[in-house]
Order: C-alpha cells, then structure tokens, then sequence
C-alpha cells in the first residue's frame, strides 16, 4: 500500500467524522432558544383554523404598519390601517404567535421582499401577548363545533387593542360566538 494514499484516507474519515458532528448539532434536543415558541401552547391549536382582522379605532389613521411575531416573521403589513379599510383574511397558518410585535411609521419605505415597511420615523411600537390569552374554553368550543379562530388587531394612537371570537358559518352570513379580549363586538 502507498502511505501517501493511506493518509489521505484517514484525513477523508477524519473529515467526514467531523462534519458528521457539526451537521448533527441542530438535531439535538436540548433546551429550545429564547425565542423559540412554546412547544405545550402551540399543542393547544392544533388543528384551528385563523383568521386575522386587522382595523383602527374610529377617526386614527396608521400609516406604514407591520405585524411580527416572536419569531420575527412577517404576519401582516400595510400601507395604512384605519377603520375604513379593515382587513379580514384567512392566514393558512399553523403557527398562533405567542406575541406580536406592531409597529407603525411616518415616511416608512417598503421593502417588497419579507420585511414589511422600515425607515421613517416610528410612532408605534407594542408588543402584544396573544396565545396565551385565548381561553382553553373557546379551543374546546370550535373542536366541539367547527369554526375558525379570529384574532382581532385594533390599532389606537396609543396602543393596540386585541381580542378574539370565532367565525361559524350561518347559512350564507358568518356568525361570530364567543368574543373576548379587549373589545367585544363582532360585526363592525
């Protein structure tokens, strides 16, 4: 056998060891990151259907808005939000963001990739808990009979407002059961 050749095998298994090791540190089950959701919440809506409804409280006006969630993903975002162009649309989502983060600007810039509105000057800023204020009785209530999770995002000069009911077919007009949160009304 030639050295030469019996060294480069070793360093060839040496190298694929190694890269064994780093490779194999992302499946490690270790404690999650600080900003990984939490596992046992997210358990909890398994299976729901959201919605978002997105609006202003009467007479304000928020121009450059984004919504992030603890994760820093973009959920929503906005040129202006006011109570003339409420948003209502279904997210496809799995994932109920345990907070999120709303922000909203003047002279913003829009980034047309992930990023949402950026720059400008800011003139909101909140961090909203949401999944851990959704009552286990509303989740028990949409299993037991079908419908869809609404969270409901109402933006104020100062603050953010949220609530939540859920969304049931009516016979051709939506029904809204059991609101909750910071407002309650469900047709507006």
């Amino acid at each position: 056998m030639d050295p030469l050749n019996d060294d480069q095998v070793a360093r060839r298994r040496w190298l694929a060891l190694m890269s064994l090791c780093f490779c194999s540190v992302g499946c490690t089950t270790g404690t999650a990151g600080a900003n990984a959701p939490n596992v046992d919440q997210q358990r909890r809506f398994r299976g729901i259907g959201l919605v978002l409804v997105v609006d202003a409280v009467p007479g304000a006006e928020m121009e450059g808005v984004t919504f992030h969630d603890e994760r820093g993903t973009l959920i929503y975002a906005s040129a202006v939000v006011a109570r003339r162009n409420r948003e209502i649309m279904g997210t496809g989502a799995t994932h109920v963001p345990e907070t999120v983060h709303v922000v909203w600007r003047k002279d913003a810039i829009l980034d047309y990739g992930f990023r949402g509105w950026y720059g400008g000057t800011v003139l909101g800023d909140y961090s909203v808990p949401v999944a851990a204020r959704i009552p286990d009785a509303v989740l028990r209530d949409i299993r037991a009979k079908p419908g869809s999770l609404r969270l409901k995002f109402r933006l104020k000069p100062d603050g953010v407002l949220f609530g939540w009911d859920i969304e049931r077919d009516g016979g051709g007009v939506s029904r809204f059961d059991s609101p909750g949160g910071d407002f309650l009304e469900t047709r507006y």
